[in-house]
């Protein structure tokens, strides 16, 4: 994760090779809030929109697209 004024990097995880994108994003973004506790608006791609993952961070100000495949997208 980085600053959205200068990509200054904020937050940084390396990955497994083997781990899916959005099995992660609700728990990197939890741990990323716990360690700075600012309030900040998220920006991420569709792979955040799962049930388990807006479970995570229903108390963060955050903006995604949601995946077209939705049937609420079309």
């Amino acid at each position: 994760m980085w600053s959205g004024d200068g990509d200054i990097p904020l937050y940084l995880r390396v990955g497994h090779g083997n781990e899916v994108d959005y099995a992660m994003f609700g728990t990197l973004m939890a741990d990323f809030h716990k360690q700075w506790q600012i309030d900040a608006l998220s920006v991420a791609d569709a792979t955040l929109y799962t049930e388990d993952n807006l479970q995570m961070i229903v108390s963060f100000k955050w903006v995604s697209r949601v995946p077209a495949i939705l049937t609420a997208a079309t």
